[in-house]
């Protein structure tokens, strides 16, 4: 987010991004047919996982050497790869699970899992999971947490899944800034996209909501859907609706609103006056208008440099699917602030 000038923009020179009245008024429309058409979608799709999809989906269970036995904690470790490849960055991951004191369960949704890989993660983890990609991550988190005897007992469990790299510090720091007294289930970001969620590529979760019986619920009840969107909708945010609805409180290292401001203020200070044209002025067009952004593309520098936030998604850089500019600078920014070692990130874009 470079650009040379402090001066404010003014309110004309942003409308010169932005839709045409007639324009906002389809999108109104557009938005409307939604709300209206989707609930139904969603029972459709919803009733055919219940009753189509009603098996078992694990291919092969693989004793892992569980160096922590007596562990308190767990973790469910979601990967996935198309050659069942476990790069360095997700053993990095692993590790750093381990060494925060949570007793892993590798659940990989790969077409295959070769013996290397196997002989990767098994010296780091309770148990592997070989499963079919039935359901995406949220079938195999379900997956996952079917295999701990007795979630009453732990004192937190994490869901994390391997669509980001990182940690850039140690995870253990990161996860001592949960405030256990005001904190039921955490997370690293929020978003307001769809509704108000917690994004599930890392979340913890306390025992208030271990012992719910709206957790347990919803993992019980929850279908195994092959549809992505059904899955945001009805798995991942979901999830943080039904459990503040209990009363159960979330907490994030990085607030939406917070992030929000810090990346406005920011880019006042670098849009040149009268721009009309680019990727960064359309890009900061959409950051300074009114509506919910993905935090994790639009703010990943922010996140990092301000919020001390420990991961960067993986499809910002393999895809950037919002074309946010200047991406191409995340090693820059990252070793810039940390001592994460990018040649683990560099080696799978690679690939």
């Amino acid at each position: 987010m470079k650009c040379s000038t402090r001066m404010r923009p003014r309110p004309e020179q942003l409308k010169l991004f932005g839709e045409s009245s007639a324009m906002d008024r389809l999108r109104d429309v557009v938005r409307a047919g939604r709300r209206l058409y989707l609930p139904v979608q969603d029972w459709a799709i919803g009733l055919f996982g219940k009753v189509a999809r009603r098996g078992n989906y694990i291919r092969e269970r693989i004793e892992g050497d569980d160096p922590l036995r007596d562990a308190s904690r767990a973790a469910i470790y979601v990967h996935f790869d198309r050659g069942g490849i476990v790069h360095d960055y997700v053993v990095h991951q692993l590790c750093e699970l381990v060494g925060a004191g949570y007793r892993v369960t590798f659940v990989s949704n790969a077409p295959r899992l070769p013996v290397e890989s196997r002989s990767r993660v098994q010296p780091l983890c309770k148990e592997l999971i070989w499963r079919f990609n039935i359901g995406y991550d949220f079938g195999a988190y379900k997956d996952g947490i079917a295999s701990i005897a007795d979630l009453k007992r732990l004192d937190s469990l994490v869901l994390m899944n391997d669509s980001v790299y990182g940690p850039f510090w140690d995870l253990q720091d990161t996860l001592g800034k949960i405030d256990e007294s005001t904190t039921d289930f955490w997370g690293i970001v929020d978003s307001f996209e769809n509704e108000y969620h917690i994004q599930t590529f890392f979340m913890v979760f306390l025992p208030n909501a271990l012992i719910s019986t709206v957790f347990k619920n919803f993992w019980s009840d929850l279908p195994y859907i092959n549809h992505r969107m059904w899955v945001i909708r009805n798995a991942e945010v979901k999830l943080t609706q039904i459990l503040q609805d209990a009363q159960l409180k979330a907490g994030v290292l990085a607030p939406y609103g917070a992030v929000v401001a810090t990346a406005r203020e920011r880019l006042a200070r670098q849009i040149p006056p009268g721009s009309e044209h680019g990727a960064f002025e359309r890009f900061c067009a959409q950051v300074m208008k009114e509506g919910a952004l993905n935090p994790t593309q639009y703010f990943w520098d922010v996140l990092i440099t301000d919020y001390a936030c420990p991961f960067i998604k993986r499809d910002l850089l393999t895809s950037n699917p919002n074309d946010v500019p200047g991406t191409s600078l995340w090693p820059q920014v990252v070793v810039a602030n940390s001592a994460y070692d990018v040649s683990m990130i560099a080696r799978h874009l690679e690939r």
